[in-house]
């Protein structure tokens, strides 16, 4: 089976370091999937969900935030600002934070501002997502 490199690191820990089948990462445009012997290319993470096969053929889900991807050499290192496990998400938590961003949104805010809230709601629905998904 072809397999490849795989670092995912957030911010305060590393998430996973392994080989890899697969690993598809929420971009700007869509969903990237990327497989072994992927072309070198560097992608942007948006916020949401992200899936990923270890080599013995298990997928394993996580909520990823703002960050990047690099494919290099047939090695995919992924750098986000957050990542979880959906299991580990506080359902109560991520609705408030839901709530929160939403409202920061309906303020009036400079560009920077709009655009930290805009990026913490997108982060928040991804969480409420996910963390229902998992029940």
């Amino acid at each position: 089976m072809n397999t490849f490199g795989l670092s995912i690191v957030a911010s305060d820990k590393v998430f996973f370091r392994g080989r890899g089948i697969n690993i598809v990462i929420p971009a700007q445009d869509g969903q990237v999937s990327i497989l072994a012997h992927h072309a070198d290319m560097m992608i942007t993470v948006v916020p949401g969900e992200m899936r990923f096969q270890t080599e013995d053929e298990q997928w394993h889900e996580a909520i990823v935030g703002n960050g990047f991807a690099q494919i290099i050499n047939n090695r995919v290192s992924l750098f986000a600002d957050s990542i979880e496990k959906p299991e580990d998400i506080d359902e109560k938590r991520a609705k408030e934070a839901l709530e929160r961003a939403e409202e920061q949104l309906r303020q009036k805010q400079s560009m920077q501002e709009y655009y930290v809230s805009k990026a913490s709601l997108a982060r928040a629905m991804a969480r409420m997502k996910a963390s229902k998904r998992h029940e």
